[in-house]
């Protein structure tokens, strides 16, 4: 596997390195710390991957967009952010990027996500990918709506914020692993997730973690 990191700091690059070092050993990287220099990279090689931060200093989202849509790569693109404005979330979607990814410190959330791109699909929250910038789109209004889950579902939840596999969850709460599959179910259905790794993501948005 090969992946073109493209950040203006050396430190987050390597950051980058280490995990997607344990996603595989044998992975090669290419790295740049502007699209302009990335470009020239990828004129003699493809990229399996590309990870661009887009939170650069003089340059709005906005034109970060702009410039990965003049780069046109030929290959999957992940894009990383601080901020989670819905405009740009939704351009990115739009433009096919194929992940937008908050920054944060639970590398197993990234790595999930990162997988999950590179099965081939994509990975984008549901009032994105729906066109509904409000918390409406996840039938829930605000963070008072814990009530929607249990105190056993919640902790489910935060365990698998933590990227914790069931058997890990059901030792830790001295239950079994068939009763973690139920809650992760019930935790699903009430968030309208598809998958663990979505449904943490809404928990997050709607500020239930």
């Amino acid at each position: 596997m090969r992946i073109l990191l493209i950040d203006q700091f050396d430190i987050c690059r390597e950051g980058m390195k280490v995990i997607l070092g344990q996603m595989d050993k044998d992975c090669a990287f290419l790295e740049a710390g502007t699209i302009e220099e990335a470009v020239d990279l990828v004129k003699d090689v493809l990229p399996d991957m590309v990870i661009i931060d887009i939170d650069v200093p003089d340059i709005s989202s906005s034109d970060m967009l702009a410039k990965i849509e003049k780069a046109d790569f030929k290959t999957n693109i992940v894009i990383f952010s601080v901020a989670e404005e819905y405009s740009i979330m939704r351009r990115a979607y739009e433009m096919g990027i194929h992940a937008f990814i908050r920054k944060q410190p639970k590398k197993e959330i990234t790595m999930s996500i990162l997988n999950i791109v590179l099965a081939g699909g994509r990975y984008f929250t549901p009032e994105v990918i729906g066109g509904t910038p409000n918390r409406e789109t996840y039938g829930l209004t605000n963070g008072a709506d814990r009530s929607i889950l249990s105190k056993r579902q919640l902790e489910v939840l935060h365990l698998l914020s933590e990227g914790k596999p069931n058997k890990i969850i059901a030792r830790e709460l001295n239950i079994a692993t068939g009763t973690v599959k139920v809650h992760i179910a019930g935790i699903l259905k009430a968030l309208k997730a598809k998958n663990r790794t979505q449904a943490v993501s809404i928990a997050n948005h709607i500020h239930i973690l």
